[in-house]
């Protein structure tokens, strides 16, 4: 075995003053310089699990429809894996509505209660001096889908009857 004996620290290149130590400044050098040893074979371990637990349909979830696996939230898995820019321009390619987040509908009420329970649905009405006033050529950015037409044509024809 070989003991390697430095006058600097294999990480930062600071001297190495404590006694004990050979090779690495500190513990918080040595325990970097371990963890990015590891980081890549780490990295692909827990890519090959989530994959796993991805091919297992499941109605909880909602499919990807580029590689077909099934996702809690699918959203960030098209920007991360697929290479699209946003979720909007995923929903825009397949013609999904634009508005509404790609998640099942227990999360939507999840995160919808936790909201609620925390109290940060009033950021909404601080935010409201941000939002765009109508007729603004910023707010006119993305285009409705043609689900998001048909709804409201919908919505206008029941409230015509009344």
């Amino acid at each position: 075995m070989k003991i390697e004996i430095r006058k600097t620290c294999k990480v930062c290149g600071n001297p190495i003053t404590q006694k004990g130590y050979r090779t690495y400044c500190s513990r918080h050098c040595r325990d970097r310089f371990h963890n990015q040893k590891h980081k890549i074979e780490n990295r692909e371990w827990q890519r090959r699990a989530r994959d796993k637990k991805a091919s297992i349909p499941s109605p909880d979830k909602v499919q990807c429809l580029l590689c077909g696996k099934w996702y809690i939230q699918l959203g960030s898995h098209v920007v991360q894996r697929h290479g699209f820019e946003s979720c909007r321009e995923y929903r825009e390619c397949f013609d999904l509505e634009r508005k509404k987040g790609i998640v099942p509908a227990w999360y939507r009420k999840l995160k919808g209660d936790i909201a609620m329970e925390n109290e940060t649905y009033k950021n909404l009405k601080l935010g409201k001096k941000y939002w765009f006033e109508k007729g603004d050529p910023k707010a006119g950015k993305y285009k409705r889908s043609h689900i998001t037409i048909e709804r409201l044509k919908l919505h206008l024809k029941s409230v015509n009857k009344i």
